[in-house]
């Protein structure tokens, strides 16, 4: 049975039809770099947003510290477990890389949910090269300008705020952001804006192609010049960047970050805890079960399997390697990286959008954590929801920006209304 979940209460008002205040809403979403007309398939924006009340914040902020602690916990141990132990998850080399560690981790982690009954989810978490980090809440910040007496009641969270609180406890002054060469207005709007709001630090956007111009000397990472104090990966995400055109360069960086001076905003040895199969999370912590689905091995899945099960393959992004129909468990399961995922039932949530799509889709809630944790004594100092991430998609059991879905913008409740 499908849930339709409501939008709350104070802003349910905004799924009547006024074109008056859709365009208004197009014009300035445009402006904040929301929406990207450049773009040969701009995403679509719903005016109805989802809001996460103080209360549902505070509870996922405690549920967010046990994540972020049974992440790291498990990249650490993966750093000195046998190569084989990983087997199947195509990205455990990178432990081997892995020499020193710094004393401390930061950076910030997107946890992403289904939203089921009242309930929600992990789908999965990203750990490094995280996109839409501020051009999404920008969609939100859009809103608020176009309907100003939402602002009393609620606010935007923008994730970049809390890189530059943790970049700054760290004493950075100067960090390199390294991309990829091919990348979207979106992604290129993306991490301006992250810069805007890291002034003062300094920042310096390096493409794939001129990641030798970095070099380390004396143990310190410089460009040029310029001593680098900080590292933000926005290029080394998946198994496509240690194979494609770049691939030894970006062995070769890597490499060279590892072994200087250098603080990291999302470690690379991080992407050990971006694995599809979650059961490691269970396993660390019990009563993570609540939000974890079950998984099993997909070896000798069949058909019949696709009603109860998803197949997912461990290492991959942006809504690739996950498998809904029965052919594809069938081609997929012998797999090396592939796992099954109970099939969840999505709830479907009210979207009015700025392409004129009126209805429900099944909507998303991503959530960002801006982290410190204490690698001696391996705890968790910092874990904070630094902001939220909702997509919608009307066709396709994928939600994700990458297969043609839209975006929800996401207010929070002011803690004062609470």
């Amino acid at each position: 049975m499908v849930f339709e979940e409501p939008a709350d209460a104070r802003v349910a008002w905004l799924s009547g039809e006024d074109t008056g205040l859709r365009a208004e809403f197009l014009r300035s979403a445009i402006l904040r770099r929301a929406y990207e007309p450049r773009d040969p398939e701009p995403c679509d924006i719903s005016l109805i947003p989802r809001v996460v009340t103080a209360t549902r914040r505070a509870w996922l902020e405690a549920l967010a510290r046990r994540l972020v602690q049974a992440s790291i916990d498990a990249a650490l141990d993966a750093r000195g477990a046998p190569a084989d132990d990983a087997a199947g998850y195509s990205l455990a080399w990178i432990a081997g890389q892995v020499g020193r560690l710094p004393r401390q981790l930061i950076g910030n982690v997107r946890f992403d949910f289904l939203p089921q009954g009242d309930g929600l989810k992990l789908l999965e978490a990203g750990w490094v090269n995280l996109s839409a980090v501020d051009y999404a809440p920008q969609a939100a910040l859009a809103l608020l300008e176009t309907v100003p007496a939402l602002a009393g009641e609620f606010e935007v969270m923008r994730p970049a705020v809390r890189m530059k609180r943790r970049l700054g406890e760290l004493g950075v002054r100067t960090l390199a952001i390294l991309v990829k060469d091919t990348h979207t207005p979106y992604a290129e709007n993306d991490w301006e804006l992250i810069r805007e709001v890291l002034r003062p630090i300094d920042s310096v956007v390096l493409s794939e192609r001129d990641f030798g111009a970095l070099a380390c000397r004396g143990g310190s990472v410089h460009l040029g010049d310029m001593p680098i104090d900080g590292v933000y990966l926005r290029a080394l995400d998946g198994p496509a960047a240690f194979t494609g055109d770049h691939a030894r360069l970006n062995r070769d960086t890597l490499s060279m970050l590892l072994g200087a001076d250098v603080i990291f905003l999302d470690h690379p040895l991080l992407l050990l805890a971006e694995d599809k199969d979650l059961s490691f999370l269970v396993d660390r912590d019990p009563g993570l079960a609540e939000v974890v689905p079950r998984m099993r091995e997909a070896r000798g899945a069949v058909g019949a399997d696709a009603k109860q099960w998803v197949l997912k393959l461990r290492d991959r992004h942006s809504g690739e390697g996950v498998f809904f129909e029965a052919c594809d468990l069938e081609r997929h399961s012998g797999d090396p990286g592939a796992i099954l995922q109970e099939r969840l039932e999505a709830n479907r949530f009210p979207i009015n959008s700025i392409h004129g799509h009126r209805g429900s889709a099944i909507t998303d809630l991503a959530v960002h954590v801006s982290y410190r944790y204490d690698v001696p004594t391996r705890k968790v100092v910092t874990a904070e929801v630094a902001g939220f991430f909702s997509r919608f998609t009307r066709e396709g059991l994928r939600v994700n920006l990458c297969t043609g879905g839209g975006i929800v913008p996401v207010l929070s409740e002011r803690e004062d209304r609470r």
